[in-house]
């Protein structure tokens, strides 16, 4: 199934019966994540980051296209949401907590499954395995929905960042928008989000471990690299197109995350990669957006037409019996 087939598929058969798949998506919604997570695991199904970054930046956009004119965003944060775009995993979710944005669960779920349903002959999901899932709803239709905090501590597991990006963007994406749309004390909190404690400035031990790491250095060049100053290993690392200095700058503590960070020791699952590769998942989403808004201004349209006709009808017969009144009259 090419990509253009699985954007613009409507249907799926289960059991030869010709279900919708926004239906179906609208159904799936009452599963908890627990069980979205144990049904993937099952299968061995793991997910990009990106996908992730890139349901909930949809989920909130809505509300960030209005910035210009909500009178909650400072100045200064409406220049930050410049780059919104471009955000990254921490930087969406930090901005829904600040200004009390909710990311609203049922339409990620919704996100999530039309993802997963129009990608499930690549995935290795059988059509039939949707009927158990649709048994499944049975069971939750009248639990209580859940947070975002919840669905996002359950996906934590199926979800993995592919070699080369950070925090579901491409590393360099990453440190430009971090760079040019957060504080000092958000890229601190990002630190602690990896375990990471970003000193006021770094010591020579510090600098020495740094450039060890970035060029994987052995023993005896880092005992070499000892005996220099610290204006010489400075000189040494920018040779070397290390951006690094004892004097941490906004640039000089994104790139000490990065290189500080505990890579996850998770696999990268390469065929997951290659299922998404070249699909750009957030034009993607917006234009399913779109297509589901276009459907419901058709429909709301056709009912006031309907409505309007009943009424003109209405109109009609009430005036032809009030003609039949005045004509006995007369």
């Amino acid at each position: 199934m090419t990509k253009e087939q699985v954007t613009q598929e409507e249907f799926i058969y289960l059991y030869s019966k010709k279900v919708k798949i926004s239906k179906l998506v609208e159904e799936f919604v009452v599963i908890p994540s627990t069980e979205i997570v144990k049904y993937l695991k099952n299968k061995e199904l793991f997910l990009p980051n990106y996908i992730h970054k890139a349901i909930i930046r949809k989920n909130i956009a809505p509300i960030i296209a209005n910035a210009d004119n909500d009178d909650k965003f400072s100045d200064e944060m409406k220049h930050r949401l410049k780059w919104f775009d471009d955000y990254t995993i921490f930087q969406l979710e930090r901005l829904a907590e600040s200004y009390r944005i909710e990311i609203n669960v049922n339409e990620y779920k919704k996100d999530f499954w039309d993802i997963v349903i129009r990608h499930r002959a690549d995935l290795g999901i059988n059509n039939l395995e949707f009927v158990k899932l649709q048994n499944l709803t049975m069971k939750y239709q009248k639990s209580s929905p859940e947070t975002y905090d919840t669905l996002k501590n359950q996906f934590e597991t199926i979800y993995f960042e592919p070699k080369g990006y950070f925090e579901g963007c491409k590393i360099d994406e990453a440190k430009d928008v971090l760079l040019n749309s957060t504080t000092l004390t958000d890229i601190r909190d990002l630190g602690k989000k990896y375990n990471v404690e970003i000193p006021r400035r770094i010591n020579k031990k510090q600098l020495i471990d740094i450039i060890a790491l970035k060029l994987e250095l052995s023993d005896t060049e880092q005992e070499e690299l000892g005996k220099q100053s610290i204006l010489e290993l400075e000189r040494y690392a920018k040779n070397k197109k290390i951006n690094i200095s004892i004097e941490l700058k906004k640039a000089d503590m994104i790139e000490y995350i990065l290189l500080k960070r505990e890579l996850p020791r998770v696999p990268l699952h390469e065929e997951s990669l290659k299922i998404f590769e070249g699909m750009n998942i957030e034009e993607y989403l917006y234009e399913s957006k779109f297509e589901e808004i276009t459907h419901k201004f058709n429909v709301q349209k056709k009912k006031r037409q309907r409505l309007i006709r009943n009424i003109v009808i209405s109109l009609i017969i009430i005036a032809a019996a009030i003609a039949v009144v005045v004509l006995d009259i007369i």
